[in-house]
């Protein structure tokens, strides 16, 4: 029980990225979950969102 509660808790990893919505470049910190959403969403069709260390 304790580590299922421990478990809710737990911060995903975040990234330093740098996101670009068609006009502005912007400095996030992202979780991969994040980043997938933003690459791969027609929302954000123009928006494209790189990690720091694949620059």
């Amino acid at each position: 029980m304790f580590e299922k509660i421990k478990e809710f808790f737990k911060e995903e990893e975040k990234f330093p990225c740098i996101v670009w919505d068609g006009k502005m470049m912007k400095y996030l910190d992202l979780t991969q979950k994040q980043i997938d959403e933003i690459n791969n969403d027609p929302k954000y069709e123009e928006w494209t969102a790189t990690k720091k260390d694949e620059c």
